[in-house]
């Protein structure tokens, strides 16, 4: 279990997600400080289960760096429990074997709102409870760039990218033994990137290497990803809870990018001197071309049903579920 409080606390570049908090825990790795992808005891990126309301979260496929992917789904400011488990979990979670991580979004018991904003983005979060404890509801919007960021990196050139989402969680109390919930998501991420040039070094001080490439093109990508689920819970007795959930997940991802790089490999010299960068020999000279076109769209819808019964210290869980997967892809 990790204290939500702790997520803030964590300095990072994805405006407090929860995987900064993940990635610290042993048996955790990540290779890129701006994704939010992690492995688990040696596993691979998509080996890794996550759960929010008991809805499972599915993750963009055809991103190829974390300067692209964006923002967690999890918005940090919205939850009440985090759980994870590095293996060794429950049945009920599914069967990928690396590890699971369990959110459960807050029921407000009173009115709440935050907001923060810096140089890479901007986040606002409301919650309350109606008068006759009734309704509850639970927002969250969220908006993040990477454009200062990624402007310091060797490559340089026009940086725009620009991601923001907005969720939802509203529950409804219709009477002691029955509730209804339900849990709704927008996210559109834009990434797009005109390169001009890059300068690499490699080598030590009196024998050094320079790498310069010039760019032509540009890379365009896109991915919206929308999810809802709705969720009906009925206690009929004392210690027997009842829930049936159905899902939608709908995303549509796209990759253009179209780019000729023109490189000059050169041994330099002159260390310390104004003309340090100057080149004394060419070691290689030459071209290459990216190019794709991917475009991928799946839609996943899921009913499941889950029951649980109480007594003493004993307890019994039960459920049945099925789904549904359509995913077209072109490349």
């Amino acid at each position: 279990k990790i204290n939500p409080k702790a997520v803030n606390a964590v300095t990072d570049v994805g405006l407090g997600s929860v995987e900064s908090i993940i990635k610290t825990l042993p048996g955790v790795s990540s290779s890129n400080e701006m994704s939010n992808q992690y492995s688990v005891r040696g596993g691979s990126f998509d080996e890794n289960l996550v759960y929010v309301n008991g809805m499972e979260i599915f993750r963009p496929t055809l991103i190829r760096a974390g300067q692209q992917e964006g923002m967690s789904f999890v918005n940090s400011d919205m939850v009440s429990s985090i759980e994870f488990s590095a293996g060794g979990f429950d049945a009920k979670y599914g069967d990928k074997m690396s590890s699971v991580l369990d959110i459960q979004y807050n029921r407000p018991s009173k009115f709440s709102a935050s907001a923060d904003i810096s140089m890479l983005g901007a986040k606002v979060h409301v919650e309350n409870i109606s008068q006759n404890k009734k309704f509850t509801y639970n927002i969250g919007a969220r908006y993040k760039s990477f454009k200062f960021l990624l402007g310091t990196l060797e490559s340089k050139g026009t940086y725009d990218p620009m991601y923001i989402d907005l969720q939802g969680y509203f529950t409804y109390k219709l009477s002691d033994k029955f509730e209804i919930g339900f849990l709704g998501t927008a996210a559109s991420n834009i990434y797009k990137f005109i390169p001009e040039s890059r300068e690499s070094r490699t080598g030590i001080f009196n024998d050094q290497q320079m790498l310069r490439v010039f760019f032509e093109g540009q890379e365009v990508d896109e991915y919206s990803v929308y999810t809802g689920s709705l969720n009906f819970e009925y206690k009929p007795v004392k210690g027997l809870a009842l829930n049936l959930t159905s899902s939608l997940f709908r995303t549509s991802e796209k990759e253009t990018y179209d780019i000729i790089g023109y490189y000059w490999f050169n041994e330099v010299g002159n260390e310390g001197s104004d003309h340090q960068n100057d080149s004394i020999f060419n070691l290689s000279t030459g071209y290459y071309h990216d190019h794709g076109r991917n475009f991928m769209d799946a839609t996943i819808a899921a009913l499941d049903f889950r029951g649980s019964y109480k007594a003493g210290n004993n307890t019994l869980l039960w459920g049945i579920n099925g789904r549904k997967e359509i995913i077209e892809m072109l490349r």
